[in-house]
């Protein structure tokens, strides 16, 4: 069903720093075109719209969807309407990096103004242009699904899935093969509130600022080598130290995209 790996790997230290038994780490940061959570899902959308001309993209400011979509379709111009987030340094070395790619148009503003803008824009109806659902939500993908039942199937029954959610897409997959499954959450507040009413087992929250976080993910970093987003890993690791009571065996999703130096 997938012809991406999935690659899973255990890390004693982090276990060790987590208090547990075992930490199992799903790299879907490893994945191509930069990798993320979006990377297996867009493998089907960027075939089926290979020959249009341009993709309009309402998400956050420097998305990484954005960005693998310029990567897997270098021949289509991707536009992005990219609200700020408060993302500090990530956010800044994301938008960086989408403003160096040649086939990303990117604008940058308050979610109501990119929101006027991005339907503005749709309500033209041009030829050969597609805009995707809000925030790039691809729903519950079979390539996606297939890799969370690969997982599912190599780890034994105790492991309990860690995931941030932002759409909630990847989350709905992993609960199709396992109950065993919390969906942290990242958005803003109105939307994180929306999300913990109504999408099924998101209901991890972190007490942590972002400037927390991002100490967090240093310290992670100093501890395995990885350096990942204070956004959404940082929620996730944040929100699991900040647990009285673990299961013994965690399974942590880690997909933020690679090599990101958000660290000055």
């Amino acid at each position: 069903m997938t012809q991406l790996s999935v690659s899973v790997e255990h890390s004693s230290a982090l276990a060790s720093w987590l208090k547990v038994t075992d930490v199992a780490l799903v790299r879907e940061d490893l994945l191509p075109d930069g990798g993320g959570k979006k990377r297996r899902g867009l493998e089907k959308f960027a075939q089926d719209l290979r020959n249009v001309s341009d993709i309009h993209l309402l998400s956050y400011a420097g998305s990484h969807t954005a960005f693998s979509l310029s990567q897997m379709l270098p021949e289509t111009i991707i536009h992005l309407y990219g609200t700020h987030y408060g993302g500090g340094a990530y956010e800044s070395s994301m938008v960086n990096i989408l403003n160096q790619q040649a086939n990303v148009v990117q604008s940058i503003g308050s979610t109501l103004q990119m929101t006027r803008q991005f339907k503005r824009k749709k309500q033209q109806k041009q030829r050969n242009h597609h805009f995707m659902k809000i925030g790039g939500s691809l729903g519950t993908d079979p390539i996606t699904r297939e890799a969370a039942r690969l997982v599912v199937a190599e780890l034994d029954k105790d492991f309990h899935h860690f995931v941030a959610v932002a759409s909630g897409d990847l989350l709905k997959n992993i609960l199709e093969q396992t109950q065993n499954a919390t969906g942290v959450l990242t958005q803003p507040p109105a939307i994180r509130i929306l999300k913990y009413l109504t999408l099924r087992n998101s209901r991890g929250m972190t007490r942590k600022s972002l400037g927390q976080r991002m100490r967090i993910m240093g310290e992670i970093c100093d501890l395995t080598g990885y350096l990942w987003d204070p956004i959404f890993m940082g929620s996730v690791f944040s929100y699991l130290k900040q647990m009285d009571r673990l299961p013994s065996k965690l399974c942590i999703w880690v997909t933020c995209p690679s090599g990101i130096d958000w660290i000055k």
